[in-house]
């Protein structure tokens, strides 16, 4: 029998077999190179994304160190993990928002195997404190009848209240000041110049700057104004009053200290108000030190107003790279710093008029003097009368400090420059449907039953008129943050009324909130510069040197004025919320990313 022919079937039948293996472990190795090469682009993708996001990090946080100056790497690659990024930001329309774009690349730019660009808009705003449901000025709190305060009072002048009033926190009224300052030096024209300090300069350490005076009384100093800049977004300042050694601050003679507020400042000179933790009296014509405190940052840092011309006679400048070591050095430069004192004044009080209808307090109170007053908490003063405490007693305690306003002058001047900067408009406006931000040359009445959804910050150089049933609500994609309303200038208008249910809304989300501002100055001739009527009003509103009238059955978030006079029946409510609000618009705060506008480019 011939068995050949079956040996060959089966070296075909073997060869067939091991084709199909070989065949296999080319689709199986194929197979894994594609899965290693897709895996491969999956991860260089995927790095590429988290640099092009870091590159985003990156340019936000150099926006916000140059003060919004920044304008991105250009075409020059910055190195980052296993690759690098460029970024470009622009500036929308509105002059306010910015636009960044990142690309990431791995491993560069020249030759990338993998890329990807994502996209935002960041805003900017600044933090501003409001602490007290009302806080008010010099001009001091008058309540009608039957009045309820839901939070706690913070007043620079004196609290005084008819029958039935209620404070359900805290009342506080500061030591009076003397409405003109002692001391005040300030330059002219070309005599101004800068002094830089919180950095290096020139190979010194400029960090710790001083100006000497001497008051022309024998007072409590209350507070200070410093005439300054900034430059990027530096922290806060500890400002402190030290006594005289030898023509220099003394580091063991420090009498108080208090905060400049960052955030008060803006990137052109302003007067910014420091008030202290205590006040200690001066003795007249001794000399005393305003020291600013600083730490190093070349980024971020400051200048003070300069008078080359040295026409103060009665102080000098010094710096020093560290007030507080073992033998201070203190170097003197030419010129005078600008900057006013304010010495205590006349003694303030908080009085109800009516002792057998007093005041109920349901926190602590602080004042000089306490007459007609049921405090449910402790009470502070040197004088009491007419009034019951249910807590503890503290006889001959110091008058408060005044508090500084949470927005100063050089912030309204820059949401006014912000405004001017996106459109001007010339005539008044009525109800419109949609209001954009920019400078209106004219005065806004929207009448009744209009709703208005905004963009800011809007400054209307007349008056602000709002009948009844009227909401004002900041556009959606504001987010958390908040907008204002700049109302009046320097020559005129101001004059914020509204009459019956309308409301100041933000978006909804978070604590943002409208806050309507009055530039309207009422100390002189008494006129109000925010006037509401009765029922239904709602908001956030602020006249730093104005009048505000709450009216009637009204319901508030927060008011600051420099005088509040509330007649009867109303009702404030302060949110705690308000403490850390952010202003859409606003000088120096950080940009941060607006909500909904990110998105991942192809």
């Amino acid at each position: 029998m011939n068995n050949h022919p079956q040996s060959g079937q089966i070296l075909v039948l073997a060869l067939i077999a091991l084709s199909i293996v070989f065949l296999g472990t080319l689709l199986i190795v194929a197979g894994s190179t594609l899965y290693f090469q897709n895996a491969t682009y999956t991860i260089n993708s995927e790095k590429a994304l988290n640099i092009a996001e870091a590159g985003m990090d990156q340019a936000i946080a150099s926006i916000n160190t140059t003060g919004g100056s920044y304008s991105g790497t250009g075409s020059n690659g910055i190195s980052f993990g296993d690759g690098e990024y460029i970024t470009i930001i622009t500036t929308k329309a509105d002059g306010v928002t910015k636009v960044v774009e990142s690309t990431g690349y791995i491993p560069n730019k020249t030759n990338p195997k993998s890329r990807k660009t994502v996209k935002a808009e960041a805003s900017r705003g600044i933090g501003v404190a409001f602490v007290y449901g009302v806080q008010i000025g010099a001009g001091g709190f008058e309540m009608g009848n039957s009045n309820t305060i839901n939070g706690s009072i913070y007043s620079n002048g004196n609290i005084e209240a008819g029958n039935n009033n209620v404070i359900t926190g805290d009342a506080w009224v500061a030591g009076g000041t003397q409405p003109q300052a002692d001391q005040q030096p300030n330059c002219v024209g070309a005599n101004c110049a800068d002094f830089i300090f919180g950095k290096n300069v020139s190979g010194d350490d400029r960090l710790d700057i001083a100006q000497s005076f001497k008051p022309t009384t024998t007072e409590v100093i209350n507070k200070v104004l410093i005439k300054i800049k900034k430059f990027g977004n530096p922290p806060d300042i500890t400002v402190r009053i030290m006594e005289d050694q030898g023509g220099r601050p003394d580091k063991n003679g420090v009498l108080t200290s208090g905060s400049l507020y960052s955030n008060l400042v803006t990137g052109d000179y302003g007067w910014i108000e420091v008030t202290f933790n205590s006040l200690p009296k001066l003795t007249a014509e001794t000399t005393y030190w305003i020291v600013l405190d600083t730490s190093s940052n070349n980024s971020n840092y400051w200048s003070w107003q300069n008078d080359i011309a040295q026409g103060y006679t009665r102080g000098l400048p010094k710096w020093s790279p560290n007030w507080n070591t073992g033998n201070p050095t203190w170097n003197a430069f030419s010129g005078d710093l600008s900057f006013q004192t304010y010495m205590g004044g006349s003694v303030t009080k908080l009085e109800g008029e009516n002792p057998q209808q007093p005041i109920d307090v349901g926190g602590n109170a602080h004042a000089n003097t306490i007459i007609g007053s049921d405090i449910g908490g402790d009470a502070y003063y040197k004088t009491i009368a007419d009034s019951t405490v249910a807590g503890t007693s503290h006889p001959g305690y110091d008058d408060p400090p005044p508090k500084v306003f949470p927005v100063s002058e050089a912030n309204i001047i820059e949401w006014q420059n912000q405004a001017t900067a996106v459109e001007t408009r010339t005539g008044d406006v009525g109800c419109v449907a949609t209001l954009a931000s920019g400078k209106i040359v004219g005065s806004v009445n929207l009448g009744s039953n209009c709703n208005v959804t905004i963009t800011t910050p809007i400054w209307i150089t007349g008056n602000l008129t709002m009948d009844s049933h009227n909401t004002i609500t900041l556009a959606s994609s504001y987010g958390t943050t908040s907008g204002v309303i700049v109302v009046g200038d320097a020559s005129s208008g101001g004059i914020i009324t509204l009459n019956s249910n309308n409301h100041l809304n933000g978006t909804g989300q978070g604590s943002s909130l409208v806050m309507a501002l009055s530039t309207y100055d009422s100390r002189t001739n008494g006129i109000s510069a925010i006037k509401f009527n009765s029922n239904g009003n709602s908001g956030v509103f602020y006249a730093n040197n104005g009048i505000i009238e709450p009216g009637t059955g009204n319901t508030f978030k927060e008011l600051t004025g420099w005088k509040i006079k509330v007649l009867n029946s109303s009702i404030i409510e302060y949110e705690t919320g308000l403490a850390s609000t952010l202003f859409s618009a606003g000088p120096s705060g950080s940009y941060t990313l607006v909500k909904g506008s990110y998105q991942i480019k192809k």
